[in-house]
């Protein structure tokens, strides 16, 4: 025999259920009941109630509140009778037989309800529905994760009126994003749950506390000061990969609160995951747009750059950080890149940072960020290129102009994994593979004390040396073409060397490297009428007659270099700088390293 259980008074879904015999049913607030109570003061399994002999019979599950027939307490299993109402702290329920007068009312005020209203999780009022647009319009506004994350914290915050709301990443080693919590006041270790973190990672779904089964949850842990806590996943596609966490002090959070988190924290993931996709857009869009080699792969077949080759395929599937040296203009960046493009994180963006060439007073702002009111100008929250390089690669040129002070904070990154933008209170995790390059050696700067120790042992796990362009000159020919077919297509006309031409660059040293291969075919190609380009063309400095370097040490050749610049710019700082490819602030910390006097320039 059939029957219906439904609610008079109070909030609960479904509204109506029907017995089946065959079937016991369970009511209270956790969410595996059959009914779901939305009554704070309701026990998580309150109630059982099932068919033993053609009698339908109501359990209480010795419970604080008590299962309640008008002023008596239910102690005993009882028999249910048509008609009958009981109480389950602030919640009426009546049971019915089919058939009855009382049972048809039912069945019809049942049929109306199915019409006219949806279940609590989709009934939303013209406040909440305001609020979700609130957050919904600000999400779109911003592209940063951590500005996203704290307005889902505080619209859950004022919604809920909760006292704590939190989130954390779930998966710290392929997609860290940041912990935060709100109030900022409180500590993060001490508030969000392991134990509700484990329960999402397991189970992939909401974890209510007050929802749940008696002895279910152990709150032997954080949750102890708490009355009620809310754990949501965060997922975009395959596994939760954040959780959002909500709780409150004072009393059970309501159904309605709980559905409002669950979709504050859908959207939420749908905009971290549009993020995580357009940080690597732009950061390639970044990389694209800078003045990049001709060609995104290492040319030539010599037996040095295919070592070289070798070396790259086998660092690239290591995660261990990677030290490049080499002379300036020798390819440094290139092979960096190809690195990045042969690991496992190619998907990810590939971000450049190059060390000389930002003022010392901006490299902490630009490699770890900052935030608003850090410092005159900071209006709003900045990325920086270690949050840009996230689940990607950092590419640190010319590592050996950084400052004692930014490479211990480099090194802790290193160690630990997470950032701290200027200005700010809490830590950012990062995934990032970081490779650095120094056209110095490092080894010699460490011992003069230019370099810290630490540092030096921590970037070089892997070590990749490039050689200097005059010690892979069978590979000339092959370069040449690579850029005049690339010069030919900037400037309409295809030109050659004569045979005399390719013999002096044969015999040239070279200092600049590559970088000074493709200068020398640019101008040459811009500037020669003739089909073909002969030495008389190409600006070398045998050729020019200007004077050589004391040297092929790369100090020698730098400061020749920058007395050479200076010289043809007639003293002018800036113009100098451009012609050498480096920063004004890059070119007169080295004036003044090589105490160059404006005589000499």
């Amino acid at each position: 025999m059939q029957a219906l259980l439904s609610i008079i008074k109070g909030e609960g879904s479904p509204r109506i259920c029907e017995l089946d015999p065959a079937k016991p049913i369970t009511v209270g607030r956790s969410r595996d009941n059959t009914m779901i109570l939305h009554d704070e003061r309701s026990s998580r399994l309150h109630c059982r109630i099932y068919n033993e002999n053609g009698l339908w019979i109501l359990v209480d599950n010795k419970t604080l509140n008590g299962t309640r027939i008008g002023t008596s307490r239910v102690i005993e299993p009882l028999v249910l009778h048509d008609g009958m109402e009981f109480d389950i702290a602030d919640t009426r329920l009546r049971f019915n037989i089919p058939g009855s007068d009382l049972a048809n009312t039912v069945m019809a005020a049942a049929a109306t309800a199915k019409q006219t209203t949806n279940e609590i999780s989709t009934i939303w009022d013209a406040d909440e529905l305001a609020v979700l647009h609130g957050f919904m319009t600000k999400a779109a506004e911003t592209n940063e994760p951590r500005e996203v994350i704290l307005n889902a914290l505080q619209t859950v915050l004022r919604q809920t009126r909760a006292d704590v709301t939190g989130f954390i990443g779930l998966d710290e080693d392929n997609n860290p994003l940041p912990r935060l919590i709100l109030p900022e006041t409180a500590s993060v270790d001490a508030v969000l749950s392991k134990q509700l973190i484990q329960s999402v990672k397991q189970e992939g779904k909401t974890i209510w506390l007050a929802g749940a089964d008696e002895g279910e949850i152990d709150q032997s842990d954080s949750l102890m000061p708490f009355d009620d806590a809310v754990c949501v996943p965060l997922r975009a596609e395959g596994a939760p990969f954040g959780a959002l966490h909500v709780y409150r002090s004072t009393q059970a959070f309501g159904e309605r609160e709980v559905r409002f988190c669950e979709l504050i924290a859908s959207h939420l993931a749908n905009v971290l995951a549009r993020l995580r996709q357009f940080r690597s857009l732009e950061a390639e869009n970044v990389r694209l747009k800078r003045r990049a080699p001709v060609s995104t792969e290492l040319i030539g077949d010599s037996p040095s750059i295919v070592h070289l080759k070798q070396l790259i395929g086998k660092a690239a599937a290591c995660p261990s950080t990677v030290l490049i040296q080499g002379e300036t203009g020798s390819g440094k960046e290139l092979v960096a890149h190809a690195l990045h493009q042969h690991s496992d994180r190619h998907r990810g963006p590939f971000v450049v940072a190059n060390c000389g060439a930002i003022a010392p007073t901006l490299l902490e702002a630009e490699l770890f960020g900052f935030v608003p009111g850090a410092f005159t100008g900071a209006d709003r929250y900045h990325q920086g290129y270690f949050e840009q390089a996230d689940e990607g690669t950092l590419f640190l040129d010319e590592i050996g102009d950084m400052s004692l002070d930014c490479q211990v904070k480099v090194l802790r990154v290193l160690e630990a994994k997470t950032i701290r933008p200027v200005g700010g209170k809490s830590e950012v995790k990062v995934d990032v593979r970081v490779v650095a390059a120094s056209h110095k050696d490092l080894a010699r700067e460490m011992s003069a004390g230019r370099f810290r120790q630490d540092l030096f042992y921590r970037l070089r796990v892997i070590c990749l040396t490039v050689p200097p362009l005059r010690d892979h000159l069978d590979d000339l020919p092959v370069l040449v073409e690579k850029f005049l077919d690339k010069f030919a297509a900037d400037a309409g006309r295809r030109k050659r060397l004569t045979p005399a031409a390719m013999r002096r660059m044969r015999e040239y040293a070279w200092p600049g490297n590559v970088r000074e291969l493709r200068t020398v075919l640019e101008s040459a190609v811009m500037l020669t009428d003739a089909a073909e380009i002969d030495v008389d063309d190409l600006w070398l400095q045998g050729a020019t007659g200007a004077d050589q370097p004391v040297s092929l040490k790369l100090e020698d050749v730098e400061l020749w270099a920058i007395r050479e610049a200076l010289k043809r710019q007639k003293g002018n700082i800036s113009a100098a700088a451009r012609t050498l490819d480096i920063s004004r602030e890059t070119l007169a910390q080295k004036i003044k390293k090589y105490n160059i006097s404006r005589e000499e320039a």
